[in-house]
């Protein structure tokens, strides 16, 4: 039986029960709640985004969120993006590269992906209209969470054995179907129309991640699960940006 509480202490920092840390197969079966976790993280960004701008100036909270996105989540996907674009741009071969992303050492292509997601995510909160901030802080932890979902279920996984693979083996149907309902509701009822263009571009990312790794690895990684989270947060987020200061977004159920 899946849990909502496991899903929540794999894809936070927070302790909400005492989940056997090497339980792989719990966290397999708590998939179906990554969209609904990342609601729950968004929902925290927005209470420090209202507390914050007490305080602050505007672009000192936008440093401010990325900052929070990172540490509640334990750099967990960006340790991805990290290993990932390691292994992706300093390997020639299939097996060089997933061999580079298991080395715990971060390299040049490591540290410029992690320097790259972060300042990218600033840029796109940074012009992020006030009319769209709630509803975009909400919904773009739980659309990028989808997107990982979908390379999970869609795209083979590239060792023969890893937490991964485990995920991979329990991906498709229920977890799908309920991610899915989940950031798809989130995304119509926060942005309308606007939100289902968001989960394209989310899906399209998980598309594009997932043919890459597949031409350059043989399939994904749990590494490229994170990157896949940490890319389409940053699309996300550029793509909400530049389309609802065009007055092509709005917010709906809050607006």
């Amino acid at each position: 039986m899946s849990s909502p509480l496991v899903a929540v202490e794999f894809l936070t920092r927070l302790r909400v029960r005492r989940t056997p840390r090497g339980d792989l197969e719990q966290v397999a079966r708590s998939q179906m709640w990554f969209p609904a976790v990342g609601l729950l993280i968004g929902a925290l960004l927005v209470g420090i985004d209202r507390l914050a701008m007490k305080a602050l100036p505007p672009q000192s909270v936008d440093v401010l969120l990325v900052v929070a996105l990172a540490l509640v989540t334990g750099g967990l996907h960006l340790d991805g993006l990290a290993d990932a674009a390691d292994g992706l741009f300093g390997g020639y071969t299939p097996e060089r590269r997933l061999e580079i992303m298991r080395d715990v050492h971060a390299g040049s292509f490591a540290i410029i992906a992690i320097v790259a997601a972060l300042a990218l995510k600033w840029a796109g909160l940074l012009a992020l209209p006030a009319s769209v901030r709630v509803e975009t802080l909400l919904v773009v932890p739980c659309i990028a969470r989808l997107a990982m979902l979908v390379t999970v279920a869609a795209f083979p996984y590239a060792r023969a054995e890893g937490m991964g693979a485990i995920q991979h083996e329990r991906a498709g149907g229920a977890a799908i179907a309920v991610g899915g309902a989940t950031a798809t509701v989130a995304a119509v009822l926060l942005l309308g129309a606007g939100g289902a263009y968001a989960l394209a571009v989310a899906i399209g990312v998980a598309l594009g991640v997932g043919f890459v790794a597949k031409r350059m690895v043989g399939g994904m990684t749990g590494d490229l699960y994170g990157a896949t989270v940490e890319i389409a947060e940053v699309a996300l987020l550029l793509f909400i940006a530049a389309f609802a200061n065009r007055g092509w977004i709005d917010a709906w159920l809050l607006g």
